[in-house]
């Protein structure tokens, strides 16, 4: 078991074989190696991941995740077998699968599942407001607003499974 900090949050991980024990919680995993980064699949959800060389990789060294940047740390042992250990903050996928390419849009930056939305339409919000919450592999994300404004549109509900680059909120 080892506890392993990503984005300044700290998880007891274990890997497994081809299943990692994030917090108690098991998740099943594949790996697949592509041209210049690695395919992550956990629980049902891929990850676009960036490792440095394997010469390397160790603690605190920076990865990409779905092309945003993280800081892992690891104390203890890992395990055996593939080690997809990253996990990502913030991102969100609408039903319908809304891209970016909207004016004020706050968009995911990977793949997961809406658990709660704090705002409404008209509200205003401060820059660092915690907008709504993004599960990604049984994890809690807070997808913050990037700037004061007033919430425009919600394109998301409570429970939608979101995609990278799918819009969570319209501010103005």
């Amino acid at each position: 078991m080892a506890k392993v900090t990503i984005g300044g949050r700290t998880y007891e991980v274990e890997v497994r074989g081809d299943r990692v024990i994030v917090d108690g919680h098991e998740y099943p995993v594949t790996v697949r190696e592509e041209s210049g980064y690695v395919t992550v699949t956990a629980g049902g959800v891929p990850y676009r991941v960036q490792l440095p060389p394997p010469d390397q990789r160790q603690s605190g060294m920076e990865v990409q995740v779905d092309y945003r940047p993280f800081k892992v740390e690891w104390e203890g042992r890992l395990g055996g077998g593939p080690a997809p250990r990253e996990r990502t903050a913030g991102s969100a996928v609408a039903a319908g699968g809304a891209k970016a390419a909207v004016k004020g849009a706050v968009t995911a930056q990977i793949s997961g599942k809406v658990v709660r939305i704090n705002v409404k339409p008209g509200q205003a919000v401060a820059k660092g407001d915690v907008l709504l919450i993004l599960e990604a592999m049984k994890m809690e994300n807070e997808i913050k607003a990037p700037a004061d404004g007033t919430v425009k549109e919600v394109p998301v509900a409570e429970g939608a499974r979101v995609a990278e680059g799918d819009v969570l909120v319209v501010l103005e």
